[in-house]
This record gives structure tokens, sequence and C-alpha cells, in this order.
């Protein structure tokens, strides 16, 4: 079962099931292979990425649980997908990867300790 909490996201294509992990490892192998940092990265995603970056993406977030799995396997595993699954198993994984700061609805406390003043040095 895939953990939302760490950058996991199930998916099925076909009769098999599969899950999608990006983390720290993840995102190094694809900084390796592409060049681009995690937000380029992220950017070429939410524009018109090409199939081959989502392809290698795929490749790279299927190796944690499904190792061994090759660039053209990760292409066949997308085709069994299809489209609106592969996006969507894709999109879940990354927003579990990297998720938005909660609003905690509490203020900061910085700068709000308890007010000292200032003295001579020495107690008399």
């Amino acid at each position: 079962m895939a953990n939302s909490l760490r950058g996991e996201a199930a998916f099925k294509a076909g009769a098999s099931d599969y899950v999608l992990v990006f983390d720290v490892n993840t995102f190094c192998a694809l900084e390796d292979e592409t060049g681009l940092g995690v937000s380029e990265l992220i950017d070429q995603v939410q524009a018109r990425p090409s199939f081959k970056l989502l392809r290698s993406i795929f490749c790279a977030g299927l190796q944690n649980h499904h190792p061994r799995t090759t660039i053209a396997e990760a292409g066949e595993i997308m085709s069994d997908a299809g489209l609106e699954t592969m996006q969507d198993a894709l999109s879940r994984a990354l927003k579990a990867a990297m998720p938005a700061p909660e609003a905690s609805g509490t203020k900061s406390t910085e700068g709000k300790g308890p007010k000292v003043k200032a003295g001579t040095g020495s107690a008399s």
C-alpha cells in the first residue's frame, strides 16, 4: 500500500498494481538524468512536458517499489495505465512528496517574548 506521507501514490496499469515514490533519492536520480533541479522539473511537468521526460520521471518513481524497471518498461506501464491514470498518479505522488505548508492558524511568536528592561548590569 502506498504511503502518501512519504511521496507515494499507488495506481493500476492493466492487471498490475504499481507505486510511484518521489523522495530525495528519486529527485537526485532525476537531477542526474535530466540535468533539471526539483523546481525546474516541477515547472516542466506543470507546463507541457515531453513524453520522454514523463517516462524518465515515471521510471525513477517506480524504482523504490519496482527496482530494475527499465525506461522501456516504464513506457509500457504508462501506456497500460492510460493518460488519465498516469497524470493522476504522478500528480498525487509529487504533491505528497512536497506538501504545501500547513496553515496552523497560530501567529508567529517571534519577537513576542517578555519585555526586559535594560539595566545597568549590577543588582544591588
